[in-house]
């Protein structure tokens, strides 16, 4: 019985620090404050780490930032020309244009190979309670969320070098934000689409057919919202010109083809992720 006694005493000393067990990493700490369920947070943790230590992504990203860096610095010698209606207009629809094509850019590099890298082990993701199309959407919600806290600063402080007044900011801003989303949704609708569990090398993942056709779309994308919001602008071409009515009906042209844009390929790899045979 004293032997009993003392192994269940041990046994149960043994358990309690499990019990009390508290994460000890910073993210873990981080994730565990946002309250995130369990699945998700392990997904987030597992992205976040896999990023963090390639060096190749790494390298990739401070060489990005850095030509962003530069771009930002020379927007202050733009602001001699703005002199017109016509220039205010013509620079600020430019800079929407390049903060949406920086967007495109990281989100073809860094948010569409996300699914591939998975590899061969995907098939654990997919007999795992959350399912793969739960794990895709938990991807696009944190490359959403991530990328949003770059597009939205670039966009306010690009717009402040540019002078531009505080409505033109925020319209600027809400157009990111949109566009933001619906980029990652192409990222991620054709990652699932398209992907590439053979290889290991997000560069050569992206070298594919499939980052190719998400880049060109996501260009497309792009040309075609910019052209509907310069065309529809609030503020006119000219000095003392307005639309509102014209301007109002781009700008429901603009979410109707950006909720299309975004939300079409995004569902067909959910119902591919959902239906895929492990």
């Amino acid at each position: 019985s004293f032997l009993a006694e003392s192994s269940s005493s041990e046994g149960s000393q043994s358990l309690q620090p499990l019990a009390r067990w508290t994460p000890t990493d910073h993210l873990d700490r981080l994730l565990q404050a946002l309250r995130l369920p369990a699945d998700a947070r392990a997904i987030v943790a597992k992205d976040i780490r896999v990023f963090w230590r390639d060096t190749t992504q790494w390298g990739q990203s401070v060489l990005l930032f850095g030509l962003l860096t530069v771009y930002i610095i020379n927007l202050r010698h733009f602001t001699r020309q703005l002199d017109s209606q016509f220039w205010i207009s013509l620079v600020s629809f430019l800079n929407l244009g390049a903060c949406a094509l920086n967007v495109a850019t990281i989100t073809t590099r860094f948010v569409f190979p996300q699914f591939s890298l998975e590899g061969r082990r995907v098939w654990l993701v997919g007999l795992a309670p959350l399912g793969l199309a739960r794990a895709v959407r938990i991807k696009f919600w944190l490359a959403t969320l991530a990328a949003l806290v770059l597009t939205v600063s670039l966009t306010v402080l690009s717009g402040n070098l540019l002078r531009l007044e505080w409505p033109r900011i925020v319209f600027f801003a809400g157009a990111t934000t949109l566009m933001t989303f619906t980029l990652n949704g192409i990222a991620v609708g054709l990652g699932v689409l398209y992907p590439n569990f053979r290889e290991t090398n997000p560069s050569k993942i992206v070298s594919g057919f499939g980052g190719t056709f998400c880049l060109v779309l996501s260009f497309l994308y792009i040309l075609t919202s910019v052209v509907v919001l310069g065309v529809g602008s609030p503020w006119g071409w000219r000095d003392n010109e307005s639309h509102p009515g014209r301007a109002m009906a781009a700008w429901t042209v603009f979410v109707l083809f950006s909720a299309l844009a975004g939300a079409v390929p995004l569902r067909m790899g959910l119902r591919k992720a959902a239906t895929t045979e492990l």
